[in-house]
């Protein structure tokens, strides 16, 4: 294989593995994991084995993708209720109860990672192991190496638009829908960060009419949006710039809808389950406690449905994404 400064696994693992040593000789190494980035290597690592499973079919991948995502969703979990517990206590109308059980579920997601970390051997040779499978497949990230991950990632997005024609572009589910569909959208743009220089942006002269304004300032100056530099090698993979902002546009406006939601439907579970009212009145109240309007919860999902059908469909953003 490459060498270690550009093969994107080996820069990534390299980085983690840097950082268990470390957490292992912290008091919490999962939340010092957490509060040093760990999940976005997790996420890094987890997408790269995602689309090579995809393009090769190979267990190698297969295996670790599953090890990976294992992984991040437990500092997902963490982070989850962490913000939970951060935008809650922010509103002093909040219940303190409810603000102690989301400590309390933020704190077993701790110590649950922790269990996980030590099981896994993560401390110790779990990476090491990953390395030496690693280095049994070779590749020279060639042009036929890279045509295979072109197709993977246009499978990729034809699976998206599979799954907004089976809804009918019409949202009804905040978690099984909505941020189910982000989280595929989202692994477009990782995909373009964990590839470490195989993905390039192509600039258009050509400034194209869209009906919604995906260039906000917000977008322009994002650091998501700066790729890893071309290696010296010669053969690229290359997205459309205006495309590719759009979608990162997308997945921040998705996210933004998909926070609200969650955090709407989460305090009323909990008002639900500490106070005596009905559903109905328990997401009543969570409304008025977080200043939304009693529609939110519709108002989100009709929102999202809108944004994604004129993203596809009018806009047209997927069929221009991959330009080769």
């Amino acid at each position: 294989m490459k060498s270690t400064e550009f093969n994107p696994f080996l820069f990534f693992s390299h980085k983690l593995q840097d950082l268990l040593i470390n957490a292992s000789k912290q008091e919490n190494p999962a939340l010092w994991l957490h509060q040093n980035n760990a999940r976005t290597l997790f996420f890094m690592l987890e997408g790269l084995t995602r689309l090579h499973d995809r393009a090769f079919d190979e267990k190698l991948f297969a295996k670790w993708h599953k090890r990976f995502k294992k992984m991040e969703d437990a500092f997902g979990e963490i982070d989850y209720y962490l913000w939970l517990e951060k935008e809650f206590k922010s509103n002093k109308k909040i219940n303190a109860a409810i603000i102690t059980k989301v400590n309390a579920k933020g704190i077993k997601c701790i110590a649950k990672c922790n269990e996980r970390l030590l099981e896994k051997d993560w401390f110790n040779s779990r990476l090491i192991s990953f390395t030496d499978k690693l280095n049994e497949y070779r590749n020279d990230y060639n042009k036929e190496y890279l045509h295979e991950l072109t197709i993977a990632l246009k499978e990729e997005i034809e699976s998206i638009v599979m799954f907004l024609e089976k809804i009918n572009y019409s949202i009804h589910l905040l978690e099984e829908e909505l941020h189910e569909l982000r989280r595929r959208f989202r692994w477009l743009s990782i995909y373009a960060q964990a590839l470490n220089g195989l993905i390039q942006l192509r600039k258009t002269k050509n400034k194209p009419k869209y009906k919604i304004n995906y260039f906000t300032k917000e977008i322009l100056n994002s650091p998501y949006n700066k790729l890893p530099v071309k290696r010296k090698q010669s053969t690229i993979i290359e997205f459309d710039e205006p495309s590719f902002f759009a979608l990162s546009w997308l997945i921040n406006h998705l996210g933004n809808l998909k926070d609200t939601g969650m955090k709407l439907e989460s305090l009323s579970q909990y008002i639900y389950q500490f106070e005596d009212v009905t559903e109905i009145k328990s997401q009543q109240k969570a409304a008025k406690l977080l200043g939304l309007k009693t529609t939110t919860y519709a108002d989100i999902l009709k929102e999202a449905s809108d944004v994604l059908k004129t993203f596809v469909i009018d806009d047209k953003i997927l069929d221009s994404l991959v330009v080769k």
